[in-house]
């Protein structure tokens, strides 16, 4: 009797574990569409960005966004240089491409990115904006070899095991909090 106990809990046990596989399978995964983009180009110096380092683009890159979607879509493009920027808002048909040269620096100034509402575990929570965001969007694209500096030594908290012990050292005399056991560095406004 304890022997066909046993057999049917494996039984069991193993049927459960097949109808769970199924539920989760790559076969039942959605189907993602191939982006495709008109072929005008949205340049973002035209809408006054300045590629010095220094000059804060977010809104000369955001109007070359809206403008591009509004347009029926396109690429905006991002070419050569230094490009500061406070958040991205992007819309949909637009391809934001990032020439190989070109370096998409996000600013470390908070005050750029503003109080959003979002959750937090499945609860409503408010957070600051994303450095690129967007709701509801299709048909959307980042490509291009160019590099996106998120600026997360600004933000970013960090934990001691993740440094060296001099990294660690530099970033505690950086300013911050740290953390009750003293292994989560925080960023704060003076670090």
């Amino acid at each position: 009797m304890k022997r066909l106990m046993l057999l049917l809990s494996v039984f069991f046990l193993c049927s459960i574990k097949e109808v769970s596989a199924q539920n989760y399978s790559w076969n039942n995964l959605p189907k993602i569409q191939k982006t495709s983009f008109k072929a005008d180009t949205f340049n973002i110096k035209k809408f006054g960005a300045k590629a010095d380092g220094i000059t804060l683009n977010t809104k000369s890159i955001n109007d070359a966004i809206t403008a591009c979607s509004i347009k029926g879509g396109g690429v905006v493009l991002v070419s050569g240089g230094m490009w500061l920027t406070g958040p991205i808002e992007m819309k949909s048909n637009v391809n934001l491409h990032i020439n190989r040269d070109a370096v998409l620096q996000f600013t470390a100034d908070f005050d750029q990115y503003k109080l959003v509402e979002g959750n937090w575990e499945g609860r409503p929570a408010a957070r600051n904006q994303s450095p690129i965001s967007g709701t509801n969007l299709e048909n959307i694209a980042i490509t291009g070899t160019g590099i996106i500096d998120g600026n997360g030594d600004a933000w970013r908290a960090v934990k001691k095991d993740k440094l060296t012990e001099t990294q660690w050292k530099n970033k505690v005399a950086s300013g911050g909090i740290l953390s009750e056991d003293q292994k989560t560095w925080y960023p704060s406004e003076q670090s």
